[in-house]
C-alpha cells in the first residue's frame, strides 16, 4: 500500500461513516407507513435530516452511541406532518 493510500484509509477511519440515507428511508417508511423507495430527504445541517413522502414530512436527527460516528442511526425528532411537497 502507498503512502496515500494509507493516508486515505486513515482519514476515512477517524471519520467514521455515520447514518445513512438508506437508513434514513427505511426509518421513516415505518413511521410514515410507506415504501422506503418513496422517500426522500434534505439535509438541514450534518446532523438533522427532513424526510418527505408518501404526503408526510418528519425531521430526523442523527443518533452515534460510539465515537467518531460509529453505530450511528436516525432518530425521529418532531411529530409527523403532512407535507406540502411530499408525493403520493
Amino acid at each position: 500500500m502507498g503512502h496515500r493510500s494509507w493516508i486515505a484509509t486513515a482519514l476515512f477511519a477517524a471519520v467514521g461513516c455515520g447514518a445513512t440515507t438508506y437508513q434514513l428511508q427505511n426509518r421513516a417508511a415505518v413511521d410514515f407507513n410507506c415504501q422506503s423507495s418513496k422517500i426522500t430527504a434534505r439535509e438541514l445541517d450534518s446532523e438533522t435530516r427532513i424526510a418527505t413522502g408518501c404526503g408526510k414530512e418528519a425531521v430526523y436527527v442523527q443518533h452515534c452511541n460510539g465515537r467518531g460516528h460509529e453505530g450511528c442511526t436516525w432518530m425521529l425528532n418532531s411529530e409527523i406532518r403532512k407535507g406540502s411537497s411530499a408525493r403520493q
